[in-house]
């Protein structure tokens, strides 16, 4: 089959009597048909607007015709009338944009590029200046446009893009301002509250530091499997990649800002701060650890002093509250009745540093079954709350991930330590009838291996 007998009438094409073999080859010829008419439109488009035919219409300007007259946006309508221009500058990348060759993406990188060279070349000799060359400029123009013509003709744009850059850091002079792409006077990082109490943030990077970034970004963001298990097993990595470049985000900050090493800021290093009643929490703590139909003690929880809350972002949850409580530097503070302050106490961790390193020595990491991320980026749980009386030892905490500590706060799951002095998990009756206890991440690879 031909693709002229399709293109008579496209919307009468019924595709499903057209041959396997005749399918594989049409869509490739069509492609390049494709960009051959993209390639006349914007020779039409650009003889009209020089004949002055657009006046024809009524329209004010040869963008706003052209915009109305093709459905484009006016950005994309401007982008092409000024592509039109400086083709005519350039006639190899002309000829192969009109043969369907190369695409129009490709041309405005290609053209983007050649447009810079005179200023790339500006201070070279040439010849008749005792230089080597007859025209740096030419000379320079003419065999970027063979290298990128050449590639471009078997590659998509965005591989004409990474070659154009390549070419443009070559040639870009060491004394002058480096291109946008490289310049971290223009990053910019903006982080703003959503209407529903969310945090949304955005930015654009120069590409040393965009690099470190994915470079930080990467070895977390992999998927991890058992990261999100709850039922014992390691289970595949069910995050989207979003939603795992996220985590990872967010386990960077974390960490850096358990290491205090940033500058202080009002006295203090840096830290997240969280204020919360002392008798909400421990309400909180009992809600979590209170089997899951027991409402007896449920109505002492709604008693509460105010809501929880930080900062920058404002209130938060009871349940969040309690478990960011659990590994912190707590410093007491008591209030009058109208919220003053009255005595502020010495800050304490609630886990001593000694009593963390024996911990993490203990669990080597999340101690839930099929899980073991690394000790580095977990919190110490303890078992029975301190806020409603548990003591701080090595019998009362165990080592969780953000996840699984969160898990276990949510009370479906019950974390014990055992007769052999390690965490033991018992799962909710949905999972297990029997709920038959499940021995730590750590504690089970070594069970295994006996």
């Amino acid at each position: 089959m031909e693709l002229t007998d399709l293109l008579d009438r496209p919307q009468d094409v019924v595709t499903w009597q057209i041959d396997e073999h005749d399918l594989v080859a049409l869509v490739p010829e069509l492609s390049t048909r494709i960009r051959q008419l993209e390639a006349l439109r914007v020779r039409l488009a650009q003889e009209a607007a020089f004949r002055g035919a657009i006046t024809l219409t009524g329209a004010s300007s040869a963008v706003g015709w052209l915009a109305e007259s093709s459905k484009l946006t006016p950005g994309h309508a401007t982008r092409m009338m000024s592509l039109g221009a400086d083709l005519d500058r350039f006639p190899h990348v002309k000829s192969s944009f009109d043969n369907g060759d190369i695409d129009i993406e490709q041309v405005r990188s290609i053209i983007g590029l050649l447009l810079k060279v005179p200023d790339y070349t500006s201070d070279i000799k040439n010849s008749a200046d005792g230089g080597v060359f007859d025209d740096p400029t030419a000379e320079c123009t003419d065999q970027c446009t063979k290298y990128l013509l050449a590639n471009g003709t078997r590659e998509n744009a965005e591989d004409t893009r990474r070659r154009v850059a390549g070419l443009a850091s070559m040639l870009q002079p060491d004394d002058t301002t480096p291109p946008d792409d490289e310049n971290e006077k223009l990053n910019e990082f903006f982080a703003s509250r959503t209407a529903g109490g969310r945090l949304r943030v955005k930015g654009h990077f120069d590409k040393a530091t965009g690099e470190q970034l994915m470079t930080a970004l990467s070895a977390l963001s992999k998927p991890q499997p058992g990261r999100g298990t709850t039922n014992g097993q390691r289970q595949p990595d069910p995050r989207s990649a979003p939603h795992r470049r996220a985590d990872a985000f967010a386990d960077i900050v974390r960490h850096y800002l358990d290491t205090g090493a940033a500058p202080g800021e009002g006295g203090e290093r840096p830290h997240m701060t969280v204020f919360v009643g002392l008798g909400d929490l421990a309400n909180a703590t009992r809600d979590a650890v209170a089997e899951p139909h027991d409402s007896s003690h449920h109505g002492s929880s709604f008693i509460r002093r105010g809501p929880a809350w930080m900062p920058w972002l404002g209130p938060i949850g009871l349940r969040l509250a309690a478990t960011l409580s659990c590994d912190a530097s707590i410093t007491p503070i008591v209030m009058d009745d109208d919220g003053n302050p009255l005595d502020v106490g010495r800050t304490t961790r609630t886990i001593p540093r000694r009593l963390r390193r024996a911990l993490d020595a203990r669990d080597c990491g999340c101690a839930f079954p099929g899980c073991g991320r690394p000790a580095a980026w977990t919190d110490g749980h303890h078992i029975h709350h301190w806020s409603a009386g548990g003591e701080t030892k090595l019998t009362n905490l165990v080592l969780l991930c953000r996840f699984h500590h969160t898990l276990i706060h949510k009370g479906d799951w019950q974390v014990h330590i055992g007769d052999d002095q390690h965490p033991w998990f018992t799962p909710p009756n949905w999972i297990d009838h029997q709920r038959k206890p499940i021995p730590a991440h750590n504690r089970s690879q070594l069970l295994l291996a006996c």
